[in-house]
């Protein structure tokens, strides 16, 4: 049966929900008085106390608690932020509906990256599934599975990679050490030029100053080659950190802003995107801060291109998309 006629309806409800969250405040500028408008891209829930526990975080793990709705909803409105982006913690297929099921029907958490293992025999039906619910715009891959990582010479992965481009749905990928190398991402992007992708992350940024000329030639390397590809301008505290551990890491713009110009000289305004990563990011650092240190950055470059990179990008990238109108 032809996805079609469902395919068009939930892009509308997705429309909606962004239009209904936003209001007319996401395309105008705030009230004098009023904090600018964020949103934020990349937030993780899960509860350790459900029934049969969580495959992450690990027990013994600074993260090891329940991170519910709640918590962060009251954190992010005291910090400015007006809607925010869930992306998978899970790598348990069910645990995508357990998602949509907790946000419930609350349009501060007006989209869903879940998780599908792509090349999976099952991946097609579990994306029906799912994408039945308008939040649910993409997935996040190639972190948990499949082992091999991306192959595109594997069948499997090139129909569900197609599938997601045809479904103008998104994909977010991590690229850093081992996992995802940058000539793999290169590889990915350009076969499938019509798929939205974002890398997480600052794309792998690590310090200390200098910034690594390997890193930031690949960083130009994908940006000019991949006009489908985004720079998710996030978890600015995993420069410094050395993992997930509690590690206070520098608040200093300085020691930063050398990796964000790599990344802005390379994607541009209208192809970065803010994210916190919280509550990963609360163990270096206060969200208050990442915030702050965005803002800092964006300043110079003024209200136009801050606005792209803190809200508008997100409304534009975290939705189904139709490629060549479909």
């Amino acid at each position: 049966m032809s996805i079609r006629p469902k395919f068009i309806c939930c892009c509308i409800g997705a429309a909606a929900s962004f239009m209904l969250q936003c209001g007319p405040m996401a395309f105008a500028a705030a009230p004098v008085g009023q904090a600018p408008f964020i949103i934020d891209t990349h937030i993780h829930l899960y509860q350790v106390t459900r029934p049969g526990g969580v495959p992450w975080p690990p027990v013994g793990s600074p993260l090891y608690r329940d991170v519910l709705p709640p918590e962060y909803k009251a954190l992010a409105q005291a910090n400015g932020i007006r809607a925010s982006g869930v992306i998978e913690a899970s790598p348990l297929v069910e645990d995508n509906q357990w998602i949509l099921d907790l946000l419930g029907h609350d349009s501060f958490f007006p989209f869903y990256a879940g998780q599908l293992e792509i090349g999976s025999p099952d991946f097609i039906a579990n994306l029906d599934r799912f994408s039945a619910d308008h939040r649910f715009v993409g997935i996040r891959g190639y972190l948990w599975s499949p082992p091999e990582g991306i192959d595109l010479n594997n069948p499997e992965q090139l129909r569900d990679l197609n599938e997601l481009a045809t479904r103008g749905m998104t994909l977010d990928i991590v690229s850093r050490g081992d996992t995802n190398p940058k000539a793999k991402v290169l590889e990915l992007c350009t076969t499938f030029p019509d798929l939205k992708i974002i890398i997480d992350h600052l794309g792998g940024a690590k310090g200390p100053l200098p910034v690594d000329p390997v890193w930031a030639q690949w960083i130009g390397t994908l940006a000019a080659e991949c006009p489908n590809l985004y720079m998710k301008f996030s978890s600015f505290y995993d420069v410094y950190a050395p993992g997930d551990v509690v590690f206070p890491c520098p608040t200093d713009l300085a020691l930063y802003k050398p990796f964000f110009d790599v990344l802005m000289t390379a994607f541009g305004p209208d192809r970065l995107i803010w994210g916190s990563n919280w509550p990963v990011s609360d163990l270096h650092g206060t969200l208050a801060d990442e915030i702050r240190l965005a803002e800092e950055y964006l300043a110079p470059f003024g209200k136009v291109v801050r606005d792209k990179v803190m809200f508008r990008n997100a409304l534009l990238f975290y939705r189904r998309h139709v490629p060549n109108g479909y």
